[in-house]
């Protein structure tokens, strides 16, 4: 069985506040959370992929330079 991974403090934050979203009555309120939700997801991931960009550029110039 997989465990279970720790989550990131942007998923924490979008976890809660689709939770509060939740027991909002439907409304403005309910989908600005609901919004602010994915947009904090997106984030997350957003930011993950640039990072492992970052380094792949970064470990190819060393690669580079290393050479010759």
């Amino acid at each position: 069985m997989p465990t279970e991974r720790e989550l990131s403090p942007l998923e924490m934050q979008a976890a809660d506040a689709l939770r509060r979203a939740r027991q909002l009555p439907i409304g403005p309120s309910r989908n600005d959370l609901r919004q602010l939700a994915i947009g904090l997801l997106w984030l997350h991931r957003n930011g993950m992929l640039a990072l492992e960009q970052a380094r792949a550029k970064t470990i190819a110039s060393h690669d580079e330079t290393s050479r010759g």
